[in-house]
C-alpha cells in the first residue's frame, strides 16, 4: 500500500465501523439505536402500495401491527384496497400524530424521507430497516438479504475495492453506499447522487459512431432508445437480451424496422439452456429453482462468437456475475466498456468488480450512484484511456 492509498483510507468514514464491529449483531444494534425498537412496534403508516407495500401490509396483519394509514403518490392506486385498508393520497398523513412511525415501502426512499422529515414525522424509515433488524419477522427482499452480514464478513473485500477504484468520486460513492447499508439513512447518499444518464454518465466516457452494444435486460427497449438518442442514431449493432415472452414481443415490435437491433429471446447467463424464473413484481425477478416459469438463457460468447463488442450494459436481476462468466471470451478479446448493476445481491458490490478485474486486470473501475436508495448502484469498467482492445 502506498502513502496516498493509506491517506485515502483514513478519510473513509464508513469503512472503519466494519473493522470495529465484532459481529453482524453489532451493526444491528447500532442500526436499532438510530431507528426504532421492532419489539415494541405496535402501529405504523405505510408509504407505497406497490408490491413491497402490499407485502409489508400482509406482514403487519399477521403480526398484529396496526396500520394507521397506507398512502401512495400514484393517483391510479388511490382508492384501491390493500389488506382491507383504503389506499389514500399521501396528504392523508397530515392527520396522523408526528410520533407515528412511517415506513417507506419502496427501494427509492430519499425524496420521500426528506419530505416526511420536513413534515415533522420523528421516525421515518425504509421498509429495509425492519428487514435488517428482524429478518425472521420481516423476510428480506432479495436486495437486502444478508446486507449487514455481508458488510461484516467481507469488510476486507470492501477495503480492497476502495483501493482499486480509479477516482475520488468513486471512493466517495463507495463510502456513501457503505454508510447507507449500515444505517439505511438515504440522506447519506444525497451528496453522491449522479444526475448524469444512467449507464452513460458524462465525463467517464464518450460513445463513438460505430458502437457494438450488448444490452442485458432490455425490457421493451427503453435503454436502447436512450442509447440511440445519445449516439444520434449512429451505431453498428445492438444485441438486445430479454427472457420474458410478453416483454420480448414488445421489444421486437418496437424495433421491427431497425435491422441493426437484434432482439434475442433469452436472458444472459453463464451457459446456454433453460432456467426457472420467478417474478415477484417488486424489482426482484430472478432465476430461481422454485420459479413458476421456465425461460431460455444464453451467453454473450455464444451469441457474438468473434463479432466485435464495444459496450455492455447489464441490469439482469442478480444474474450479472453469471453473465460476466458467460461473456469472458468476448470481454477478454475486445475489452469493451462495461456498465454493470451491483445492487441486486449484497455481495455484488464487491464480487462484480473483483470478477471483472480477474477477467482483464487493465480495467479501470468507477462507481456511481444514480438513485436515492439501494437501487441503481452501477460499476463502470473502462479500458485504459487510449488503449486499443487486444487479445491478452
Amino acid at each position: 500500500m502506498n502513502h496516498s492509498q493509506s491517506e485515502a483510507r483514513t478519510e473513509t468514514r464508513w469503512l472503519a465501523p466494519l473493522f470495529v464491529a465484532n459481529a453482524p449483531q453489532d451493526l444491528r444494534d447500532a442500526l436499532q439505536m438510530t431507528s426504532l425498537s421492532v419489539e415494541n412496534l405496535r402501529s405504523i403508516a405505510i408509504v407505497g402500495s406497490a408490491g413491497e407495500g402490499q407485502r409489508l401490509a400482509r406482514i403487519c396483519a399477521n403480526n398484529n401491527i396496526k396500520i394507521d394509514a397506507i398512502v401512495d403518490d400514484d393517483r391510479s392506486k388511490v382508492g384501491s384496497i390493500v389488506e382491507g385498508l383504503l389506499i389514500e393520497p399521501t396528504s392523508a398523513l397530515a392527520s396522523l400524530p408526528k410520533t407515528t412511525p412511517v415506513v417507506i415501502a419502496s427501494h427509492r426512499v430519499l425524496n420521500a424521507s426528506k419530505r416526511l422529515r420536513d413534515q415533522g414525522f420523528r421516525t421515518v424509515i425504509p421498509f429495509a430497516t425492519l428487514q435488517a433488524l428482524a429478518p425472521k419477522q420481516f423476510p428480506p427482499h432479495m436486495f437486502y438479504q444478508n446486507l449487514l452480514d455481508d458488510l461484516w464478513a467481507n469488510r476486507g473485500k470492501y477495503e480492497a475495492l476502495h483501493d482499486r477504484l480509479a477516482d475520488d468520486r468513486s471512493r466517495q460513492v463507495l463510502d456513501a453506499v457503505l454508510g447507507f447499508r449500515q444505517t439505511l439513512d438515504p440522506l447519506i447518499l444525497q451528496q453522491v447522487l449522479s444526475e448524469d444518464d444512467l449507464y452513460a454518465p458524462k465525463g467517464l466516457f464518450e460513445f463513438t459512431s460505430n458502437e457494438a452494444y450488448v444490452d442485458g435486460g432490455s425490457y421493451d427497449g427503453d435503454t436502447i432508445r436512450a442509447f440511440i438518442d445519445r449516439v444520434h442514431g449512429r451505431f453498428d449493432d445492438i444485441y438486445a437480451f430479454e427472457p420474458d415472452p410478453a416483454t420480448f414481443e414488445k421489444l421486437s415490435s418496437n424495433f421491427r424496422h431497425e435491422p441493426r437491433v437484434h432482439p434475442i429471446h433469452a436472458g444472459l447467463h453463464s451457459h446456454v439452456g433453460q432456467l426457472r424464473f420467478r417474478d415477484d413484481a417488486s424489482r426482484g425477478a430472478i432465476f430461481a429453482n422454485d420459479g413458476s416459469s421456465e425461460m431460455p438463457v444464453t451467453t454473450i460468447d455464444d451469441v457474438l462468437g468473434d463479432q466485435r463488442l464495444t459496450y455492455v450494459k447489464m441490469n439482469i436481476e442478480g444474474a450479472e456475475i453469471d453473465a460476466l462468466h458467460g461473456g469472458r471470451n468476448a470481454i477478454c478479446k475486445w475489452l469493451p466498456r462495461l456498465a454493470i448493476s451491483v445492487y441486486h445481491r449484497a455481495s455484488d458490490l464487491w464480487r462484480v468488480p473483483e470478477l471483472i478485474s480477474e477477467i482483464r486486470s487493465e480495467y479501470q473501475l468507477y462507481l456511481r450512484q444514480h438513485d436515492g436508495g439501494i437501487i441503481e448502484t452501477v460499476l463502470y469498467a473502462l479500458p485504459p484511456s487510449g488503449e486499443a482492445p487486444t487479445v491478452p
